[in-house]
């Protein structure tokens, strides 16, 4: 398990360039939502105290009026979409169900703009995954970006057919979920301890996640599964890939159990940092931004070298 994750960050540290590239197409997306948020909030600023304020600390009380007036994409911004206060807020809309675009949660009531952008993200990512995959099968020949381009379009298709599967099966989970968190909460409104009533709420949650962690798992193996074996079958590849990854539930956990680690130990360093840096000015601004843009890079690091070590552990398996 350690050597082939250990081995696919290696292949990944050779074709560095990859990051850059996920990384390129989140700020070319988030831009499209980005420039005009920044027209709003200049136009909000325009001849106010809270404009120079900003320059050296958050003014909560603009924020405060703001929120209450902010209309379309503009009411979603917040201030915990920075900082680390990120994680716990995407944990929370994952276990309710809002997460991707209230899909599982029966609306998510999120801005249409927001949603779309979400959707274009959602295919940009499917479609990206062909290519890295046929990058990591064999990490030391390395990589064109015609050739990355190429290879994404040519998988496109079967690996989109492959999220739908995961899509449906996320909402399988989310749909035999719910009857358990009806009774989940009925034993814990009747709980005698607040011990025990925490425990039952905290394990259903736990679960969930288990079973969702359970479905990313087989669907990332089936994409690789697609690319290396060049299946044509999406359906074929999924029930190959819940096979393996039952036979290698171990190994398979274990990355993303080490990962899981890493991310978390990134989370902490980030808000240590984060804590510590003072934004007073457009300088420290700037060093603020290159300190999130650095995490961002980051994670999708750990999000590609866990995708390179499924590789390295799925081409072990057939060897």
């Amino acid at each position: 398990m350690l050597r082939s994750l250990g081995d696919g960050f290696r292949g990944l540290a050779r074709n560095y360039g990859l990051v850059l590239v996920v990384l390129a197409s989140n700020l070319a997306l988030a831009l499209v939502l980005a420039v005009p948020f920044a027209g709003v909030l200049r136009q909000d600023l325009a001849h106010t105290g809270a404009s120079s304020a900003m320059m050296y600390g958050f003014d909560y009380d603009w924020w405060a009026r703001f929120d209450g007036q902010a209309r379309g994409f503009a009411a979603s911004f917040a201030p915990d979409l920075t900082g680390t206060g990120f994680a716990l807020r995407n944990l929370d809309l994952l276990l309710r169900g809002a997460l991707p675009g209230g899909l599982f949660s029966g609306g998510g009531g999120a801005d249409g703009a927001i949603l779309g952008l979400g959707a274009l993200y959602w295919l940009l990512q499917v479609f990206l995954a062909g290519g890295l995959v046929s990058v990591f099968r064999a990490p030391a020949g390395g990589w064109t970006f015609r050739g990355l381009v190429h290879a994404s379009g040519f998988y496109f298709g079967r690996l989109l057919r492959v999220s739908l599967l995961a899509l449906a099966a996320a909402g399988l989970v989310f749909a035999a979920y719910a009857p358990l968190a009806r009774w989940t909460d009925g034993l814990a409104r009747e709980a005698v301890s607040e011990r025990t009533a925490l425990a039952l709420l905290l394990g259903r949650s736990a679960l969930l996640l288990a079973a969702l962690a359970a479905v990313h798992m087989v669907s990332s193996y089936a994409k690789v599964i697609v690319v290396c074996e060049e299946r044509l079958s999406a359906a074929l590849a999924v029930l190959s890939s819940a096979g393996f990854c039952a036979r290698n539930l171990l190994p398979a956990a274990g990355q993303y159990a080490v990962v899981l680690a890493l991310a978390l130990a990134l989370l902490g360093a980030f808000g240590w940092l984060d804590a510590r840096l003072a934004v007073s000015g457009w300088k420290s601004q700037l060093l603020a931004l290159a300190l999130f843009q650095a995490f961002v890079a980051a994670r999708i690091a750990l999000r590609l070298g866990l995708l390179a070590g499924q590789v390295e552990l799925q081409q072990g398996g057939r060897r």
